[in-house]
């Protein structure tokens, strides 16, 4: 391919809406531009980098042995209510109304769209397990739109859904998965971790999450010492003390209640008491999948690990605000006479003295508050369920249970592997029959991998202050042909011997040569810039020696090699990347 022939609007400025790295290299190398915000139209050179991912993906889901199917992006409204997901994603859908007046939304994942045509289609035992998948467009309608092509609002999915009669059976595809993305991720020349996650709206069980660290990732990640384990700050546990609630007190009686109009946050509470959110108790209100009402208590600087909640409460969510509002008052709840529910306070709380909670009354906070008076004030008191533990997520200064540091970073999802079980197909009613006739609900796996994350995540790890450093499997090129003089007769006759060399067709190298009339330095910039992994530099002075320049943009490492043996010398570093 010809520079001059080609599209590769590449600029020097950096743009001002780039944040991160990724970001600006794309735009500035020519790989994507801006439509609206969290929209990309891709240029020929992002598009080939795209498109080598995609292939790779492909490749390895069919070795897998998936079946690609395509499935509509416009989805009835009524099967995300007949799963119970329709209030789950929210507002990070979109909707829309046809002519007709029915509802619809495009799709943000297809869960619900596999398993509607699965019920229809597979009716019996002989026909599992199946593993479908697709590489399609996802829409969801992010709040806030940023770091490029790593969180935007339509993206490139490729998501596979697998089928079964047995868990034994999706153990068995989940593992094959599991080795797939590792196949996929590195062949496309990244280095990741695989670490343990939470499900979150996906539902199911078993939840692993392979990730890439990365300044510009927006996942943080808990790493255990220098070892190998990483997990989401949602699952790392923490070394305890074994800190215990007192059984016997007297009530201090020091705390006094406050006026705070409109601030219920921690933070706008702490600033206007005056106090840090270290002194602040965060007490929230749960709802587990029986309906039972229990309350989280965590320190005002720390978050609920819903993670850690939903391993003793199955299914544990925040209850809604008519639940809240019966018990306490919304923004204002705290632990000084809130009936009928047991507490779960994470450990760091019992450390407490002196501290601020919400009064139960709109607007309302209590100060100088101790344990003793929440706990030793009645009876009821005194017997309620109170279960002390781990109930926070992680944060700096923590230890592993093993007391091992644990160290911050973080990560770049590349992709997810859930094990769903019943979670779509009982709703819906995918049903198969089994060997004795009965039917069975479908268990069901799910796999998802963000294909333009990958080339953002390759950017991330490998760019230097030049530009891009393309891995050579999803480089748009593998060779970058670089003609200082594109009117010389000996330059030109030797790109036309690369273009139509068999020995780089037949090994799938892509050339791409510069024949435009720039300088030399406008020309080695921009090579730079897009970071093809291999240049082959036609100068004069080398030529008339019967020489040319092979240079690897990774390393900068140059060597010349004899013109007659170009060919097989660029297949030898090229093998060698």
């Amino acid at each position: 391919m010809r520079w001059t022939q080609y599209f590769i609007p590449t600029v020097k400025e950096t743009p001002q809406e780039a944040q991160i790295k990724s970001h600006r290299l794309m735009l500035r190398a020519g790989l994507v531009r801006k439509l609206a915000s969290g929209a990309y139209s891709y240029l020929p050179l992002g598009l080939r980098a795209l498109k080598k991912a995609e292939a790779i993906v492909r490749e390895e889901m069919d070795r897998a042995g998936a079946l690609e199917v395509l499935l509509p992006a416009i989805h009835p409204v009524e099967i995300w209510r007949e799963s119970g997901r329709l209030e789950v994603l929210g507002e990070d859908m979109i909707h829309f109304k046809d002519r007709h007046g029915k509802e619809n939304v495009l799709g943000p994942t297809h869960e619900e769209v596999i398993t509607d045509l699965v019920r229809r289609e597979i009716r019996s035992y002989k026909q599992l397990p199946v593993t479908f998948y697709q590489i399609q467009t996802k829409f969801r309608d992010e709040l806030r739109p940023r770091s490029g092509v790593i969180r935007s609002r339509e993206f490139l999915m490729k998501d596979a859904y697998s089928f079964h009669d047995s868990d034994k059976s999706l153990d068995e595809t989940y593992q094959a998965m599991k080795e797939a993305y590792r196949r996929i991720f590195s062949r496309c020349g990244l280095d990741f971790y695989v670490v343990q996650a939470d499900p979150g709206a996906m539902g199911g069980s078993g939840s692993q999450e392979f990730v890439l660290f990365s300044d510009a990732g927006e996942d943080w990640m808990a790493q255990v010492g220098d070892s190998d384990t990483v997990v989401s700050v949602e699952m790392a546990s923490r070394k305890l003390k074994s800190s215990t609630i007192p059984n016997d007190g007297t009530p201090v009686r020091r705390y006094r209640k406050v006026h705070t109009p409109g601030h219920s946050s921690a933070e706008s509470v702490a600033t206007t008491l005056k106090t840090q959110t270290s002194n602040l108790i965060k007490t929230m209100i749960y709802q587990n999948s029986n309906n039972e009402i229990f309350a989280v208590l965590v320190r005002g600087d720390h978050e609920v690990s819903e993670f850690k909640i939903k391993t003793t409460e199955p299914g544990a969510h925040l209850a809604p605000r008519e639940i809240i509002d019966q018990k306490s008052a919304f923004g204002f709840t705290g632990p000084l006479g809130l009936k009928d529910m047991k507490f779960y306070i994470d450990e760091d709380v019992l450390e407490m003295k002196d501290f601020v909670v919400g009064a139960n009354e709109a607007e309302q906070h209590f100060v100088g508050m101790n344990w003793e008076d929440i706990l030793f004030t009645s009876r009821s008191e005194r017997d309620r369920v109170k279960i002390v533990g781990d109930f926070r997520q992680a944060v700096e200064g923590d230890l592993s249970p093993e007391g091992k540091p644990l160290k911050f970073r973080t990560a770049i999802e590349l992709g997810h592997i859930f094990k769903l079980n019943l979670r779509y197909s009982v709703p819906l009613k995918a049903q198969y029959l089994n060997v004795e006739g009965k039917l069975n609900p479908l268990i069901m796996g799910c796999y998802g991998i963000g294909v333009n994350r990958i080339l953002a995540a390759a950017i991330e790890q490998h760019a230097d202050d030049k530009g891009i450093v393309w891995p050579r499997s999803i480089s748009p090129f593998q060779a970058h042909v670089v003609m200082l003089d594109p009117e010389d007769a000996q330059s030109r006759r030797i790109v036309e011997e690369i273009e139509g060399s068999g020995e780089l067709k037949a090994a799938g190298v892509d050339i791409l040569v510069d024949d435009r009339k720039e300088t030399a330095g406008v020309k080695f910039n921009d090579a730079d810039l897009i970071g093809i992994p291999l240049r082959v530099i036609l100068g004069q002075r080398n030529l008339k020696l019967g020489k040319a320049e092979l240079k690897i943009r990774k390393t900068a490492e140059t060597r010349l090699v004899d013109t007659p043996v170009l060919v097989p010398a660029i297949l030898e570093t090229l093998n060698k990347l």
